[in-house]
C-alpha cells in the first residue's frame, strides 16, 4: 500500500492493512435508531452537496450537523483511491446522507498536473450537485487513469459522461478552461500548512486521526465505535 505525501511523492507506508468491515444495519430511515448505524443497504436521500464559506472545504451531507469528519485526499494517490473503494470511506459516505454527520473534503493537489485538474473538475461537478458521484467514479477509475498518464481535461471529460445531467456548457468550461484554479491551489495550500503528512488522512471533530490508528480507515465497525464516542461528545 503506498501513501501519498503532500512533499509530493509517494512513500510506502501500511496506512491501510485490512479489508473495510460492513455490518448489516439499520438506517434511521428505516425506522428510527442509530444514525451513524447504517447499512450498506440502506434506502438513502441524496445528500446536500456545498462549498463551505471558507471556500475550500466541499462538504457532503448537512452543514449543521454536529459531528464533523475530515478527508483529506488527492486524486492521483493509490490509497485515498482504495480507502474510497474498499475502506471505510463509502461508509461516511453512507452516514452523511443518513444525517448522522457533514463529511467535509479538502483536496489537495500535490501529485502533479492531473491531480490540480481532478480537483478542478470535482469543484465544477459541485456547481451541477453531482460531486459525490464524480467524486466516486474518479476514484474507481484512477488505476487505469493513472497507467493511461493521470487525469486530463479530455480523460475527466470522458468519464463524465457516465454521470447523468454533468456534462453540459458550464462544466465543460470549467473543466476546460481551469475555471476554478483559485479553489485548487487555496485548497492545496489548506493541505500543505496543515498537520497532514499524507494522504488519506481523516479528522473527526477537528481531531487528527494519528497514524497508528490505520484501522480507522479500514474496519467500519471500529470506525463506528469512533464516531459513536465522538458524537457522544458533543452532544
Amino acid at each position: 500500500m503506498q501513501v501519498g505525501s503532500r512533499r509530493g511523492v509517494l512513500v510506502a507506508a501500511a496506512a491501510i492493512t485490512a479489508t473495510a468491515s460492513v455490518g448489516a444495519c439499520r438506517s434511521r430511515r428505516d425506522g428510527g435508531g442509530d444514525p451513524l448505524d447504517v447499512s450498506a443497504s440502506a434506502n438513502l436521500p441524496v445528500a446536500p452537496e456545498s462549498l463551505a464559506s471558507d471556500g475550500t472545504t466541499i462538504v457532503l451531507g448537512d452543514p449543521g450537523a454536529p459531528l464533523a469528519v475530515r478527508l483529506y485526499e488527492d486524486m492521483s494517490c493509490p490509497a485515498c483511491a482504495e480507502f474510497e473503494t474498499e475502506g471505510t470511506a463509502p461508509y461516511l459516505k453512507r452516514a452523511a446522507r443518513n444525517g448522522a454527520l457533514q463529511l467535509q473534503f479538502t483536496l489537495g493537489s500535490f501529485l502533479g498536473p492531473g491531480s490540480k485538474l481532478a480537483a478542478n473538475a470535482l469543484r465544477a461537478a459541485l456547481d451541477q450537485h453531482k460531486f459525490a458521484d464524480y467524486h466516486d467514479l474518479l476514484h474507481r477509475k484512477q488505476s487505469a487513469v493513472r497507467k493511461s498518464g493521470g487525469f486530463t481535461r479530455d480523460r475527466l471529460l470522458g468519464l463524465a459522461i457516465m454521470i447523468p445531467g454533468l456534462r453540459g456548457p458550464e462544466f465543460d468550461a470549467a473543466v476546460l478552461e481551469t475555471q476554478h484554479r483559485d479553489f485548487v491551489e487555496a485548497a492545496d495550500e489548506v493541505l500543505r500548512t496543515s498537520p497532514v503528512l499524507g494522504t488519506p488522512a481523516m479528522a473527526i471533530d477537528g481531531a487528527l486521526i494519528t497514524s497508528d490508528r490505520h484501522e480507522l480507515f479500514t474496519d467500519r465497525s471500529r470506525l463506528y465505535r469512533h464516531l459513536r464516542k465522538a458524537a457522544g461528545a458533543t452532544t
